[in-house]
């Protein structure tokens, strides 16, 4: 009685051990792999920025009113990460914006307070795919910088001196009248030049910008 009780013990113990065999792990590796896929699929395949998202970007390269111009093209990366309304990262720091040149010009004259800049959003790129945002670069820090003594300038200078001269040899009728009105001409044409001259606009690499959305934008979740 008591080996047939040991041995029904013991064929019990070797079917609860089968049961828990291969074929077992079998169902639980496919299940853990059936949950991992239900995961994958209900994560969203892209984000989306609302419109009046803002994206602060720093300027790559130098500009200058003097030695760029409109339709050339500026780089500049994303300073820190953007997020959505749900507070995942879309745009993640250190994203590359191409900027294009809309306005720049220098202060014509000493009454033009402020010369001109203006800058449109070209392309971002985020996770090596490029997109192109509708969005408003808001104003450029920038300083001016006057050009110095230019071609004009001297023109400006020669022909007051030159006229001076002319005027005080008519009215003295001798050198010394000449000489002292070519200096008054010299200065009234120095006075001229910096009445006229230019003062560009220069914005240094490192300027901060701030990007505004004005339509949503869908970012594909990398």
């Amino acid at each position: 009685m008591k080996n047939t009780l040991a041995a029904g013990l013991l064929t019990f113990g070797l079917l609860a051990c089968a049961g828990s065999g291969p074929k077992s792990l079998a169902a639980k590796a496919g299940a853990a792999s059936d949950a991992q896929s239900s995961a994958a699929s209900s994560a969203p395949s892209a984000r989306t920025l609302s419109v009046g998202t803002a994206v602060a970007a720093t300027i790559q390269d130098a500009i200058s009113s003097r030695t760029n111009s409109v339709g050339e093209h500026v780089n500049a990366i994303v300073s820190r990460d953007v997020m959505d309304d749900g507070g995942h990262v879309v745009i993640p720091g250190g994203s590359a914006i191409v900027l294009t040149i809309a306005k720049l010009g220098p202060a014509k004259n000493s009454g033009e307070a402020d010369g001109m800049i203006a800058l449109d959003v070209s392309s971002l790129t985020v996770g090596g795919t490029t997109y192109e945002p509708s969005a408003t670069v808001g104003s450029v820090p920038h300083t001016l910088k006057g050009r110095g003594v230019t071609k004009s300038a001297v023109g400006n200078v020669a022909v007051g001196t030159a006229a001076g001269a002319v005027i005080g040899q008519v009215i003295g009728k001798n050198e010394k009248s000449t000489i002292i009105g070519g200096a008054i001409g010299a200065v009234a044409g120095g006075a001229r030049a910096a009445t006229l001259a230019d003062r560009d606009v220069i914005v240094t690499p490192g300027t901060p910008i701030t990007i505004t959305l004005t339509q949503s934008l869908k970012i594909s979740a990398n």
